[in-house]
């Protein structure tokens, strides 16, 4: 099993908006590419600006891809569109980086 966890920082006056492209738009086309249980979450800290005074929200949102070759074939054919409508959207007012973890443990498969 593969975690991956992308980290957005987002300009919070688009938070909402983007929330919603993750629930209605990522994540339906991350669960039709096989990832699955998905979570995002937020980090609980107090709130940073950047460089131009603008306060950031740090979202994470984590998959699970069953096997490599369904991560492969979603950066492959889904992310490239995903990350597209996010620049279009929003540009600059979302960063992002991405994580991929191999599980070790994982109580509620047991």
């Amino acid at each position: 099993m593969i975690l991956v966890n992308t980290t957005f920082c987002v300009d919070a006056r688009i938070s909402e908006a983007f929330i919603e492209f993750i629930t209605q738009t990522y994540l339906p086309l991350s669960d039709s590419s096989g990832l699955h249980s998905a979570l995002l979450t937020e980090m609980r800290a107090p709130a940073e600006k950047d460089i131009n005074g603008n306060e950031q929200r740090t979202f994470a949102l984590q998959m699970r891809a069953p096997s490599q070759k369904v991560l492969d074939d979603f950066r492959a054919d889904v992310l490239p569109h995903i990350y597209n409508l996010i620049g279009k959207q929003w540009g600059q007012s979302v960063g992002l980086f991405e994580s991929t973890l191999d599980v070790i443990h994982d109580p509620s498969r047991q």
